[in-house]
């Protein structure tokens, strides 16, 4: 039976909670095979009644097998007090195999590295072993308890059984630190390991998101292509007729940021490779200017407030491919706009741009609903929107087109409401 993700959240060890219980069971049966065959070898060198010790721990462990589903969220008190109920039936053991001298001993080596291997970290089990050992060897050095005939020869001198003791009770701790340290380090491994698999899982889960952009892409060119030409067309119909200087100078700049849009549209299908657009310096004051005098024009902006919070003579620049910069920007500002349109009050978005140590932030902040905040959490892991209609895949290919000229993209829900993004790119 496999625990639940909270039992293995329990059992920090290696060895998790369906390994406890088969080794309950294992040890139970090999508890039981022992005793038998204590009670039954006709030339047996030891005192038989090891045999019932020996049932009395398949008992034991055969309890816990059955009743470990019961036990949930009490692992480490269950294992420390098995442990510590084990190491007492093989101190019994011990004594009436030989003592000092006893086959037997290296029990509690075994059962102080199983408990390490279920993540223990209490040495209480280091400790109780070391004093039943060293209190059984006491108790025979001094004639408490009888010992047999091949101890009484090491017996026979006491700096040879302090020395023994010695070892034996410093490889005890030595075997529970070292045991410890290894299962940290394994579980250190397979933390790492696992963090990996997860970076590697979200890696495969945004490869995804990006080939549904790809499917995507050839039916947005398709669809936009059509519209850009008739804009373009009438501006340069507009274009040819008498207007004021400043009339001519916007159909200039709007000619300009189509053409850049269709420029952008034919690359629309090279999402995730690098620009064909070579980086150039722009001056953001300009940029920003002459960005937000477009989408004022925009039918979607109409009772609109947009709101220029940096000054006119912004002098901040930036290295980037302007037509990139162009589209991931009318991306983040159209979804702004599209924002608060259905707001029953004032319109605003609003557009700052600053420096910030070696960097530059852009903000764009609307008074709109907002994001849900579980959907804040999975932007850029699938295709997210908020719109009936939406497609999800805006703000992928924005960030895409952000993180190619070393730019990267950031939203916040706003206390008083409203949502703002944040673009950030090195300073040039």
């Amino acid at each position: 039976m496999q625990g639940t993700s909270s039992d293995a959240a329990l059992v920090r060890g290696v060895l998790g909670r369906k390994y406890l219980r088969q080794q309950a069971m294992l040890s139970s049966v090999v508890c039981l095979l022992g005793s038998l065959f204590f009670y039954l070898l006709p030339s047996f060198p030891f005192d038989r009644r090891i045999a019932f010790f020996s049932m009395a721990g398949a008992v034991l462990y055969g309890a816990f097998y059955l009743s470990i589903d019961r036990l949930k969220g009490r692992y480490y008190l269950i294992i420390t007090a098995l442990s510590v109920l084990a190491l007492a039936v093989v101190s019994v053991i011990v004594h009436m195999t030989g003592g000092i001298v006893s086959p037997f001993i290296f029990f509690y080596f075994a059962i102080l590295i199983s408990e390490a291997a279920y993540g223990v970290e209490r040495h209480l089990s280091v400790a109780v072993a070391a004093l039943l050992f060293s209190a059984l060897i006491a108790c025979e050095y001094f004639g408490v308890l009888t010992h047999s005939a091949s101890a009484s020869a090491v017996y026979a001198s006491l700096p040879t059984t302090l020395l023994l003791v010695a070892t034996i009770v410093v490889f005890m701790f030595v075997t529970g630190s070292i045991g410890r340290f290894i299962i940290r380090q394994l579980r250190r491994a397979v933390e790492e390991e696992a963090a990996e698999k997860q970076a590697v899982i979200s890696k495969l889960n945004e490869l995804e998101a990006h080939s549904q952009i790809g499917i995507l892409a050839h039916r947005i060119a398709h669809d936009l292509r059509a519209p850009l030409s008739s804009i373009s067309g009438y501006v340069q119909m507009e274009m040819l007729r008498r207007h004021s200087a400043e009339d001519a100078a916007a159909l200039r700049d709007i000619s300009a940021v189509v053409d850049g849009m269709v420029e952008s549209l034919k690359n629309i299908t090279q999402f995730g490779k690098s620009t064909s657009h070579p980086p150039e310096r722009i001056r953001l004051g300009e940029f920003l200017q002459m960005l937000l005098a477009v989408i004022s024009y925009s039918p979607q902006a109409r009772g609109v407030t947009i709101k220029k919070l940096f000054p006119a003579s912004l002098d901040l620049q930036i290295t980037a491919a302007k037509a990139d910069l162009q589209q991931a920007f009318f991306n983040v500002l159209r979804n702004a706009v599209e924002a608060v349109r259905d707001n029953a009050g004032e319109r605003l978005v609003s557009v700052d741009a600053q420096a910030a140590g070696a960097e530059v932030e852009i903000s764009v902040i609307d008074n709109g609903p907002g994001m849900q905040p579980e959907l804040l959490k999975q932007l850029f892991r699938k295709a997210v929107t908020t719109k009936k209609d939406g497609t999800g895949v805006g703000l992928l290919i924005t960030r895409d087109l952000l993180v190619r000229n070393d730019g990267d993209i950031q939203f916040f829900n706003l206390p008083e409401g409203g949502l703002r993004a944040v673009m950030r790119f090195p300073l040039a």
